[in-house]
């Protein structure tokens, strides 16, 4: 593993970890395909710290961590797709490589996934609790509008009765 990953002071909350995510956007893997997979685990590590990263900012709510992990996640994220690729147009070359070191690449990757399956959970519980509180603010929003207005009347000149009345309450994400 990487010596940032089991760094404490980067797990403590610090959200640039050393990775490959700084450098161009032009990664390739090296020719050699020992350092090639050893490279590739250095990225699902890079990648995994970001997750991991990302999962506990939204374990503790905190939105402005997670919003400064985007764009290291999704420079990691395109390094680690453009590493299979690599990998998958040398898979024959990637096969006599040194059997303990695909293991080793193959747990990461296994890892990595089930990683991935958890932080997808915490991000649809996140958006669930979002989309309750939009629905929170709505229904407040509309009790505050029935609250504050006076009393009105119909083209009729009767009383309207406030819950048969439609309060628009949409939210325009155009603006």
């Amino acid at each position: 593993m990487s010596q940032y990953y089991n760094d404490p002071d980067l797990q403590a909350g610090i959200p640039s970890a050393p990775s490959s995510a700084t450098k161009a956007s032009t990664f390739k893997l090296s020719s050699n395909p020992k350092k090639a997979m050893q490279e590739m685990m250095e990225t699902i590590d890079e990648l995994r710290f970001v997750y991991e990263q990302e999962t506990s900012a939204l374990m503790d709510s905190d939105a402005k961590r997670f919003l400064s992990l985007q764009d290291n996640k999704l420079q990691t994220a395109r390094n680690y797709q453009r590493g299979i690729e690599q990998m998958l147009a040398r898979k024959d070359e990637m096969k006599n490589a040194d059997p303990a070191l695909r293991t080793k690449l193959k747990d990461m990757q296994a890892d990595f996934s089930n990683l991935a399956r958890k932080n997808m959970v915490a991000l649809e519980r996140m958006q669930k609790a979002m989309d309750r509180f939009g629905g929170t603010l709505q229904e407040a929003a509309r009790e505050a509008v029935k609250k504050d207005r006076a009393t009105s009347y119909t083209s009729s000149g009767a009383m309207a009765i406030d819950e048969l009345k439609q309060i628009s309450t949409g939210i325009s994400e155009t603006a």
